[in-house]
């Protein structure tokens, strides 16, 4: 499981793992109008849409492993929670200081000197 900053309605991916014999990745928990639900991996179809690469073939078995991976995904929020990481800066927000940082060290450096054509090197 891994819990993402949110980016539109995605808001992280799992991978999941069958009888120790078999691994599906990139599976997204995505939050839609009626609450979160888990998206197949999928790669562009040529034609504008997307297509899922593995998918459950029963609705008993989708529903089973939507159920299973949305469990996960609360139990790794509430895991998270306990260890005080989402208390935290976003990720974004440590980005933006550290860019902001990075710009401060710059501006406080003494701008290089060119040698004139004439001069040694």
């Amino acid at each position: 499981m891994r819990v993402i900053e949110p980016v539109k309605n995605l808001m992280g991916f799992a991978s999941v793992k069958f009888n120790d014999c078999f691994v599906v990745e990139n599976l997204k928990i995505v939050q839609g109008s009626k609450g979160l639900f888990l998206g197949m991996p999928s790669q562009p179809d040529g034609k504008g849409g997307y297509r899922d690469m593995a998918y459950p073939v029963t609705k008993e078995f989708r529903e089973q492993l939507n159920t299973a991976v949305l469990q996960a995904y609360e139990a790794k929020l509430e895991q998270m929670a306990e260890r005080g990481s989402v208390g935290r800066a976003s990720i974004s927000d440590q980005l933006k200081a550290g860019k902001a940082a990075a710009e401060r060290a710059k501006a406080e450096r003494p701008p290089k000197e060119k040698p004139s054509r004439g001069a040694e090197r």
